[in-house]
């Protein structure tokens, strides 16, 4: 997080990139998973609407309400791409 990161609440996290010149929308699921939804330059557009929040906090819920098993099975269906740390999943 290191100060890079506004909690915009309901499992949403706008997330500053590349030097502040990019945001990315992500989305959280019970602090185990991280899902980068959405990617924006900066210059091209402030913020994302309430409408849009909104959406994205829907998402979120959804998102955390899958079990382990679904995770797994969209990441092996490639509807999930897994970024790994340090080569570790």
């Amino acid at each position: 997080m290191l100060g890079q990161a506004d909690d915009l609440g309901g499992g949403v996290f706008k997330k500053r990139l590349n030097k502040n010149r990019h945001r990315s929308i992500i989305l959280a699921k019970g602090g185990r998973y991280w899902v980068y939804e959405y990617l924006f330059a900066k210059k091209d557009r402030a913020n994302i609407d309430d409408g849009e929040l909104s959406d994205f906090k829907l998402l979120a819920k959804g998102y955390a309400s899958l079990s382990e098993e679904q995770i797994d099975g969209l990441v092996a269906d490639k509807d999930l791409l897994e970024i790994c740390n340090d080569g570790k999943a």
